[in-house]
């Protein structure tokens, strides 16, 4: 296995060995085909290779491209997929169901992606942006194997229960919703109504307090305020073990980075190197 950080924001030489490639994604979960891209990062890089499973948010018009090809850059093979009910993937988006399908892509990445694509079992990282991080987060708690979980803008459902914040999340789903394929936006705020204290991030601290989590946030994101989706369970981690991979960063940006996607990713991908397992 190799990592090579100084392409993250270059071309590796790839003048010899198999070259980079993608190939198309079709998964089964819960009865519907969700889709997606593997990015593979070539044969420059020795197998087995760290992968990082890329969720998105809602509606997923930020899908993360820029992260995902700069992970593969610099010897990630990188998954990343369209949940259920979103850009042409089968079924009903639900917040629920973005959580089977979280875990359905990294169990994916253990068994048939160390075959097929050279991954190391060992080596799976979840990431989410927005409400993927919500997925990310609370698939990560089902799957202790995940070595680390990164969660960028995150939106915790129950905050905007707790915080008062029902009109905005129905505000976005009426909005943004028309994007998807939703049973109805009142199936779908059911959804969030029945899974909102399970998925609460506080209730999260427990299952992370011995593993690693980065959490991003923009200062001036008012759609996922840090002092709202971050903090709550930042604080509740312990933060003198340094084993335990536990960090917060904040950007100066909005919700999406768009002011600051180099820094995003450099956080990102140093943070990740960081938390690998040697190779075996």
């Amino acid at each position: 296995m190799k990592i090579n950080l100084d392409c993250l924001q270059r071309d590796p030489d790839c003048s010899s060995g198999r070259l980079p490639d993608y190939e198309t994604l079709d998964l089964l979960s819960g009865g519907s085909h969700i889709y997606g891209e593997v990015y593979l990062p070539g044969g420059i890089y020795e197998a087995p290779h760290p992968c990082a499973v890329l969720c998105h948010g809602f509606p997923g018009v930020a899908c993360q491209d820029d992260l995902a090809q700069a992970l593969r850059r610099i010897g990630f093979a990188v998954i990343r997929l369209n949940h259920r009910g979103a850009w042409g993937s089968e079924g009903f988006y639900t917040f629920t169901g973005c959580i089977a399908d979280a875990i359905c892509a990294c169990e994916h990445a253990r068994d048939e992606g160390s075959r097929r694509y050279g991954i190391d079992p060992e080596n799976i990282f979840l990431v989410g942006h927005s409400m993927g991080g919500n997925t990310a987060l609370n698939a990560a708690r089902r799957l202790p194997w995940i070595r680390g979980t990164v969660l960028i803008a995150p939106y915790d459902l129950d905050a905007a229960f707790r915080y008062d914040a029902q009109p905005q999340l129905a505000g976005m789903i009426h909005e943004e919703g028309r994007l998807l394929h939703l049973e109805s936006e009142q199936a779908l705020l059911a959804d969030a109504r029945q899974c909102h204290e399970e998925t609460a991030f506080p209730a999260a601290a427990v299952d992370f307090r011995s593993r690693a989590l980065l959490m991003i946030g923009g200062t001036m994101d008012r759609i996922a305020p840090v002092e709202w989706m971050i903090d709550p369970l930042y604080d509740l981690l312990p933060h003198d073990c340094e084993e335990a991979g536990h960090q917060r960063v904040l950007l100066p940006s909005t919700h999406g980075f768009c002011s600051c996607r180099l820094a995003l990713i450099e956080q990102t991908a140093s943070w990740l190197t960081r938390q690998m397992a040697p190779a075996r």
